[in-house]
């Protein structure tokens, strides 16, 4: 059993993750994560910077309730209907035990974010079961194939938009889904990327009368906030309820809670912020498309899932890593790619450059190897 999950992230190998040389941020392209390119919005940073000292030696509001009330109000999620956590990880290690069994059926999307397999499969011991979206369909989820791969489920965990593929269901089709799959079959959606398509696209305001319906959100992608770990589960009062219990006190920190709070106060700021990735993700592709063999694949979100020319990801990445740029291998979010495909995550136009740049080069090299 492996311990972890594999993650992005190899970019603190050349930062260090003892933070002695924190400066060299400034020369590291971090595409290997899927962070905001931007900065959280202005008033998450103001009152942060105000109170910065009251905010480091003061305990928070025990169980989060001002930030449970904003994200109740914001997101027209009843009260009832949430459970607050350090980051939508934690409440994925907290939930899914309390959803599915040793043995029992597990459905995930094939790609798609590796926790959720670890999880169920490595850590609960269900059997996981892949609901595969393939090449020639660009990867574009099939809700049928979905209702039919989760017959006799306990579970159908998926993410949308997707991730890595960056492909995304419409709400229409989100609510066919829930519409047809067995009664006994609870839905996971993860939805940390939605916002990047339009808050209108969420199942978040269906949870209160759906108790088979799951939402999982994170606040690091799309606010900006991935270093402060809020997230939270919109679902039924009684999974709430179960994990509220089991939650201990203080849970989210008290420069997190200001932050989030902060963030969703401003919605104009990231919904300028989301306009602006769409056009940095043009000018990426732009880049990448000057490249000969690349293939990309259309996206929702705020990075962009490539086809290599040749099979070799692995090393793509460790070749331009050895130039400051990390990009994400692709590997381990499926065992049908067999080094085909990469993700890259939307930088400023200078970055993107970078990017581009170091990867042509890369490939050119293995091209001649």
């Amino acid at each position: 059993m492996n311990l972890h999950a594999v993650h992005g992230g190899a970019f603190f190998d050349s930062i260090g993750d003892d933070f002695q040389n924190l400066a060299r941020n400034k020369q590291v392209i971090n595409a290997d994560v899927l962070d905001a390119w931007y900065d959280p919005s202005p008033r998450v940073v103001s009152a942060i910077r105000t109170h910065l000292e009251w905010l480091i030696r003061t305990s928070p509001p025990t169980h989060a309730e001002g930030l449970r009330s904003v994200i109740s109000e914001s997101r027209s999620v009843p009260l009832a209907n949430l459970a607050l956590g350090s980051g939508s990880s934690s409440l994925m290690f907290a939930a899914l035990k309390s959803l599915v069994k040793r043995g029992e059926k597990a459905v995930v999307m094939d790609p798609m974010y590796g926790e959720y397999e670890h999880v169920l499969g490595s850590l609960i011991g269900a059997n996981v079961v892949r609901s595969e979206q393939f090449a020639h369909e660009e990867f574009r989820p099939d809700i049928d194939r979905l209702v039919a791969d989760s017959k006799g489920a306990k579970l159908l965990t998926m993410v949308n938009p997707n991730s890595p593929t960056g492909r995304s269901i419409p709400l229409f089709a989100m609510k066919q889904l829930l519409e047809h799959l067995d009664p006994e079959t609870k839905l996971w959606v993860d939805e940390t990327y939605i916002d990047f398509v339009s808050q209108e696209q969420s199942l978040e305001p269906l949870v209160a009368s759906n108790p088979n319906l799951i939402i999982c959100k994170s606040m690091s992608k799309f606010y900006a906030l991935s270093g402060l770990r809020v997230g939270y589960l919109a679902c039924s009062p009684l999974l709430a309820t179960e994990l509220e219990r089991e939650t201990p006190p203080w849970n989210i920190g008290l420069i997190s809670q200001l932050a989030a709070v902060e963030a969703l106060k401003d919605r104009p700021y990231y919904e300028q912020m989301a306009e602006e990735t769409k056009r940095l993700k043009g000018h990426l592709i732009g880049l990448l498309s000057e490249i000969e063999g690349l293939l990309t694949i259309p996206s929702s979100t705020n990075f962009v899932f490539l086809k290599l020319p040749h099979s070799h990801s692995g090393e793509v990445a460790k070749e331009m890593a050895k130039q400051d740029v990390f990009i994400r291998d692709c590997d381990s979010l499926s065992p049908r790619f067999n080094g085909e495909y990469i993700r890259i995550a939307v930088k400023p136009e200078a970055q993107n450059h970078r990017i581009a740049s170091a990867l042509a080069g890369t490939l050119k090299g293995n091209a001649r190897n």
